[in-house]
């Protein structure tokens, strides 16, 4: 199955039947009270399930059309979000088979956008109820209050992926410092709260923000966590590079990176693509700080045997990429960045320890060293 063709599956689940309808009354006069009620719980509408369906209908509608409700949710989206948005208000509907549902859907379970699909065609229709309560905002103050808050949130996202776990406390004193603005802790909890109906991929707990990877695990944990890197400083990039931890998938590009990746090209004989993902691969096992033998296995998944000259080859550069990722152990900063600078007559060999383990070790099980120990308490 193509791309048209799988987008269109999954665009066709959320959308109404029929031609494109542009009036939010007539909207939610045509579709079921099931979905009734599945917005009127996104929009934290009271008492809604004692509603008869013409009820709950005229109920949403006035929760919909309030241009404060308008507000907070436009408030809350994100840049793709936003960019459907801004196209939406010009036109009656746009026609777009192949849009992302994660574009829309948000909006969409809180009424605000709804899609409709007639003759195979998919539009997308913000109902003009909705552009006129937007219309009634103070334009300069929402545009404010919305710059705010996408500023701290890609802030949050940026420390999550960068640290793992920063305490709030000291995400805010970066953004103030590197804003020069004086955003105070309900400010902050205030933009914490707008999107806590969103799918995101970190959580605050106890005054701390965890990044998705660390669900599972205890407040003591956490703690525990923090006591054993106390001691080390936050990597503190300019904002520029700094936000760009935003991107879940971001990754400093580094000089040894760009090396391995040469590598794998001239002396394993992959191609430029095949290179790129088993280097993606291993920088991403290196910032989880895997085991070696995890790492190698990147190279079995593709088949790739390496014989005893290869292997030797390689391996410095394995470590020199290890040794130059940025790593949550350090609060940001690579294993190299924060060793002692050898003195001249160190015989420095470049060589770090990785665990050792013939597989992949869950942070739960005993730690090889033989410390007794779990690993996540030990060596990890």
């Amino acid at each position: 199955m193509d791309r048209q063709k799988e987008l269109l599956q999954l665009n066709v689940a959320n959308a109404i039947k029929g031609p494109a309808v542009t009036s939010l009354k007539d909207i939610l006069a045509e579709i079921t009270k099931d979905r009734l009620n599945f917005i009127a719980s996104n929009c934290a509408l009271a008492g809604r399930s004692k509603l008869k369906k013409q009820e709950l209908a005229d109920a949403l509608y006035e929760r919909i059309t309030n241009p404060a409700f308008v507000r907070s949710a436009f408030i809350a989206a994100e840049p793709k979000e936003w960019e459907l948005i801004n196209a939406l208000m010009s036109v009656p509907y746009i026609q777009e088979n192949e849009i992302m549902p994660d574009a829309y859907l948000f909006l969409m379970d809180k009424g605000l956008v709804f899609s409709f699909l007639e003759q195979d065609e998919l539009f997308i229709v913000m109902p003009k109820e909705v552009k006129a309560a937007y219309k009634k905002l103070d334009r300069r103050s929402f545009e404010e209050e919305r710059s705010v808050s996408q500023l701290v949130l890609r802030y949050i996202e940026a420390a999550a992926n960068l640290y793992g776990i920063c305490p709030v406390e000291k995400l805010i004193a970066i953004i103030n410092e590197q804003n020069n603005i004086s955003l105070t802790e309900g400010e902050f909890n205030a933009i914490r709260l707008s999107v806590s109906d969103k799918m995101l991929y970190w959580d605050i707990q106890s005054g701390l923000i965890l990044h998705e990877a660390l669900e599972g695990e205890g407040l003591e944990d956490y703690q525990e966590f923090l006591e054993s890197v106390k001691d080390k400083p936050y990597y503190m990039p300019p904002k520029e590079e700094l936000l760009r931890y935003a991107e879940l998938d971001y990754f400093e590009m580094t000089p040894q990176l760009e090396a391995l990746k040469s590598h794998i090209v001239e002396k394993l004989g992959r191609t430029e693509r095949q290179a790129e993902a088993l280097m993606d691969d291993i920088q991403l096992a290196c910032a989880m700080e895997e085991p070696l033998a995890v790492i190698m296995e990147e190279f079995e998944i593709r088949k790739i045997r390496l014989n005893k000259k290869q292997l030797e080859e390689l391996m410095p550069i394995i470590i020199a990429v290890n040794n130059t990722t940025r790593m949550w152990s350090n609060r940001g900063f690579t294993p190299d960045e924060l060793s002692p600078k050898p003195s001249p007559n160190t015989n420095n060999s470049n060589v770090v320890s990785f665990a050792a383990a013939a597989s992949k070790i869950s942070r739960n099980d005993p730690c090889p060293c033989g410390s007794g120990k779990k690993y996540k308490k030990c060596c990890m």
